[in-house]
């Protein structure tokens, strides 16, 4: 066996195309955080990464179709990115709903007492947008497909294979915030949590977007709205100011929620709530056809899209 290159799918095989892609990935992303355009540069590192993604995805992975990256823009993809959006703003809701109904915090006062308090929202809206987009390029549609289609072999089918590959794509999603402010192995744990949070929906539907439409609106709310630290990240101008004071150990205290045991029941909670949407209507819980299939097996599904 060449294992270099696999000569049945006529590609580099999956150990060299994934630290490839993270690698280059980053470095697009420092490259463009270095050009000062505010906070608006994650514009242009939606931009970079996603055509460095495409690239990768159709050229070195040799796919026929970006379908098989989640991202077919129909009408129910939007949809369902909408429902993402709602999830994730009506669960942060509760958990400032919560802290501050036990008395874990206190509202210190409001974004729009600040004059031009408008443009850095507008700003923090974009830039939640697009790192809600990328992000889940780089570690659902990529990382996990791929992760998925190296295990796939001997006695590890795809169905088996996707379940290593959720676990790992998550575990390196958690790691990647290893180096956020007030980090913790309580954060870590339950950010690899998120990351299987996010997963799901993925493989449930093949689609994108209940994962990106999540993960922005989760991040948004969390620090544009409600005034949260984003992992571990302080926010400038949301529209509450909080000051927090219950048990960081329940609360995530410096690190925000996604470092306490709120965050750990909000992550199970959504989880819980995607299985529930996805059994009502199928009628069960089962993955995704592309991901209880190889990659031959995908090709010759997908190779009429573009």
């Amino acid at each position: 066996m060449n294992i270099f290159f696999n000569k049945a799918e006529r590609r580099v095989r999956a150990w060299i195309r994934i630290p490839f892609f993270i690698i280059i990935f980053f470095i697009l992303m420092a490259i463009s955080a270095g050009i000062p355009l505010g906070g608006f540069q994650f514009l242009l590192t939606a931009l970079l990464t996603f055509g460095f993604f495409w690239m990768m995805f159709r050229l070195i992975d040799a796919r026929s179709s970006i379908a098989q990256a989640g991202l077919v823009l129909s009408p129910r993809w939007w949809r369902e990115y909408g429902v993402g959006v709602l999830i994730g703003a009506s669960v942060m809701l509760l958990i400032f709903a919560v802290e501050w109904y036990s008395g874990a915090l206190e509202v210190v006062g409001f974004g729009w007492d600040s004059p031009n308090w408008i443009l850095p929202l507008a700003g923090l809206f974009v830039q939640m947008l697009c790192v809600g987009l990328y992000e889940e390029f780089m570690s659902r549609s990529y990382l996990l497909t791929n992760f998925k289609e190296g295990f796939t072999f001997g006695n590890i089918d795809p169905t088996k294979a996707t379940f290593i590959a959720i676990f790992l794509s998550s575990s390196i999603f958690g790691i990647l915030h290893m180096f956020n402010p007030n980090f913790s192995m309580f954060a870590l744990i339950n950010i690899i949590s998120a990351g299987v949070m996010l997963a799901i929906p993925y493989v449930l539907t093949g689609r994108l977007a209940y994962s990106a439409g999540l993960h922005f609106s989760w991040n948004f709310f969390q620090g544009g709205v409600f005034g949260f630290r984003v992992s571990g990240m302080s926010v400038k101008n949301s529209l509450l100011n909080i000051h927090q004071t219950g048990d960081p150990f329940w609360t995530g205290g410096s690190f925000g929620p996604e470092g306490g045991l709120i965050g750990t029941i909000a992550t199970v909670t959504i989880c819980l709530v995607f299985l529930m949407i996805h059994k009502q209507k199928n009628g069960k819980i089962s993955l995704h056809p592309m991901f209880r299939r190889t990659y031959l097996q995908n090709e010759e599904n997908f190779k009429d899209l573009t």
